[in-house]
């Protein structure tokens, strides 16, 4: 039996292929295209002989239940126990009606998918920003020829993009407007779009198909016909509705509000996107390392859904943040995390939650039952010896003492002065429309979590990925695509939706020593691919350890063609970044008047019913009922009063 295995010199395209029969005539194995794998088989000509030149080809499919199909044929040139070279022509069914994607290649031996070029992933996950919205206009002119990877990307400039008004608005945009056109946010605006757009389910199918029909009842604005085409048309309609329905009820948003009608800034800011200017972290590190132009998050729906696909791959049938309480009973549902924790007790893995959030780590909260043997407290309330939960602070000096476990997940700070990057909610007037905003601290988060690593000694062995959890209601114009979807069975299907369309893109950028300038990766991604690639590593560390948690997870593609550096790069070409400047008076603001937002709310009530508050309750130390809780002190106050939930980060950290 022969192993022929070979790849493209971009590793768009691998081939990995055993030889079967009495004569080795037949071929066994798996072609893997833009990070898909698809498993095949067919036939050579020479069947184990030695000459230049033998033919071959081969067919199969993904494995999904609505399954694209590949098929390749080609020409091998030295022996069969060896290849030297391959020259192969791959078709792919790429759509229903029948259109096919075509690649040309040369593939050759002793390639490497460079998994192996780190040892400690970083991932940094921000709130609710469109891919559009914070990177759509990069690359103006175009990727750079000798970009090492993708020569396209995926951004709005040029492309004349715009949302039709919805006929009949009340308040009208001026004579001849029938459309409003991506545009820049205007300089200095860190809080665009003020207040939040929706993010629900039924809101982001008006942003999806334009229309109104049901809301948060069936059919959930979703069109009749089928199969669902999104035509990326519906944010200004969906903006204006979740204004009057949910950020300022009844109450109709202008076209673009004047100066006397501060804060509100009217529904034409739904379509602005941020300039490269605005976001000189993110943008110089998705230009000067790599960035994902097609990445789409996990549901088209909210933060716990989304979060939960990243290290769960599914998100139990759910697809809004609550209640909380049914959050509660199915998150006993196994993650990476747990995976981690199981792979041995001489397994070199392992794992911690960074939380820049006071009191409480998300994370902990939205796979509560499967990650409570890792809290920082025992039931009795002493320290748990297995805590893998921390705060923010600790993943800075983790990081200069080269103490980072192999998956850090760092969470930004959700409660207000919230640096996730996430809107504002309507009201939140003190920090929603100022001259920070969310947008500028984000950067300044990113911004430390990036020196960290340019500084660390273990910097050339960390890869940090940088994301969002979901889009947030904010404008992008690429449709997302058909998946795969999780193991559902025994769990209902909220608002009765099936799980087999991705949320809206994200960004997503990534950075290493082994990845080039100027590396745009085109391959379709959603946030199962996190766990498809860290799988693929970590299997080979501990063999058998990390299957795939789910469908959806065995269907995504990896991420592994990123690394395009075959050696490290050095110190000096890490680009130094200006740290972002807030003005000093902004840390010593009083913020505890500031009004809850829905996603505080839920974070609150989450924590209400976790066993570290059952346990103060039945003490009596935290007996507040969190209903009548309606501001950011008051909330900081009742996190802070239940012992154990989390690590509780003062502000100054994110200075």
């Amino acid at each position: 039996m022969a192993l022929w295995k070979l790849a493209s010199h971009d590793r768009i395209l691998i081939l990995e292929l055993h030889t079967a029969g009495s004569e080795d005539e037949i071929l066994l194995g798996t072609l893997t295209y833009k990070g898909i794998t698809y498993g095949v088989s067919g036939t050579w000509t020479a069947s184990n002989a030695v000459i230049p030149h033998s033919a071959f080809s081969l067919a199969g499919n993904d494995g999904v239940s609505a399954p694209t199909w590949i098929a390749a044929a080609g020409i091998m040139t030295g022996p069969g126990t060896a290849p030297q070279r391959i020259d192969i022509q791959v078709s792919l069914s790429s759509s229903p009606e029948g259109s096919l994607t075509r690649y040309i290649a040369v593939l050759l031996p002793g390639f490497s998918d460079m998994l192996d070029t780190f040892d400690n992933v970083v991932v940094l996950m921000l709130e609710n920003r469109s891919f559009d919205n914070l990177l759509g206009y990069m690359y103006p002119n175009g990727v750079p020829d000798n970009a090492p990877l993708g020569k396209s990307f995926e951004g709005v400039t040029g492309k004349n993009l715009s949302n039709p008004v919805p006929p009949g608005v009340k308040n009208p945009p001026p004579p001849g407007v029938t459309s409003i056109p991506v545009s820049p946010v205007a300089a200095g605006n860190y809080f665009q779009p003020y207040p939040d757009p929706g993010e629900t389910y039924d809101h982001i199918n008006t942003q999806l198909f334009n229309l109104i029909d049901g809301g948060d009842q069936p059919p959930y604005n979703l069109p009749s016909e089928r199969p669902l085409k999104a035509n990326m048309n519906g944010f200004v309609n969906d903006y204006i509705e979740n204004y009057k329905a949910e950020e300022e009820k009844g109450k109709d948003p202008t076209y673009d509000a004047p100066p006397q009608e501060f804060p509100w800034t009217g529904y034409k800011q739904i379509m602005e996107c941020y300039p490269t200017s605005a976001l000189p972290v993110m943008t110089t590190l998705a230009e000067q390392f790599a960035v994902f132009d097609h990445w789409f998050c996990g549901v088209p729906s909210q933060t716990w859904c989304n979060r939960a696909f990243w290290n769960a791959g599914t998100s139990w049938g759910r697809v809004v943040n609550g209640p909380t309480l049914d959050w509660t009973v199915d998150s006993v549902g196994d993650t990476v995390f747990n995976q981690i924790s199981r792979s041995g007790l001489t397994s070199p893995l392992n794992w911690k939650v960074y939380s820049a959030n006071p009191g409480a780590a998300v994370t902990s909260l939205i796979h509560l039952g499967a990650l409570l043997p890792y809290h920082p407290t025992l039931p009795s309330g002493i320290p748990n010896p297995f805590n893998h939960f921390y705060g923010f602070g600790r993943f800075l000096t983790d990081c200069a003492a080269g103490r980072l476990p192999s998956y850090s997940f760092v969470e930004p700070r959700f409660i207000t002065p919230h640096n996730d990057m996430h809107p504002s909610s309507a009201h939140s007037l003190l920090f929603g429309k100022s001259n920070v905003g969310s947008v500028l601290l984000g950067e300044l988060m990113v911004w430390q979590v990036y020196e960290a690593i340019r500084k660390s000694p273990n910097r050339d062995k960390t890869l940090l990925i940088i994301t969002f959890d979901e889009h947030g209601g904010c404008y992008d114009h690429v449709p997302p695509p058909d998946v795969t979807p999780p193991n559902l069975k025994g769990y209902g299907l909220e608002d009765n939706f099936d799980f087999t369309r991705l949320g809206i893109r994200v960004p997503a950028i990534m950075v290493s020593s082994y990845i080039a300038k100027n590396t745009v990766v085109n391959a379709r991604m959603d946030h199962g691919s996190f766990m498809k690639t860290m799988s693929k590593k970590w299997n080979r560390v501990v063999p058998g350890a990390f299957p795939p948690l789910t469908a959806r997870v065995g269907a995504a593609p990896d991420f592994s063609e990123v690394f395009t550096s075959a050696t490290p790069r050095p110190l000096s070409d890490w680009p130094e970044i200006p740290k972002p400047v807030i003005p000093q008076d902004f840390w010593t603001t009083d913020f505890s008047q500031v009004p809850l937002s829905k996603f505080e709310r839920e974070i609150v009530d989450a924590a209400s019913k976790t066993p570290e508050a059952a346990n103060a309750r039945k003490r009596g130390i935290s007996v507040r009922d969190p209903a009548t809780i309606d501001t950011v002190g008051e909330a900081l106050d009742y996190l802070r009063s239940i012992p154990g939930l989390g690590p509780d980060e003062p502000l100054d950290v994110l200075k």
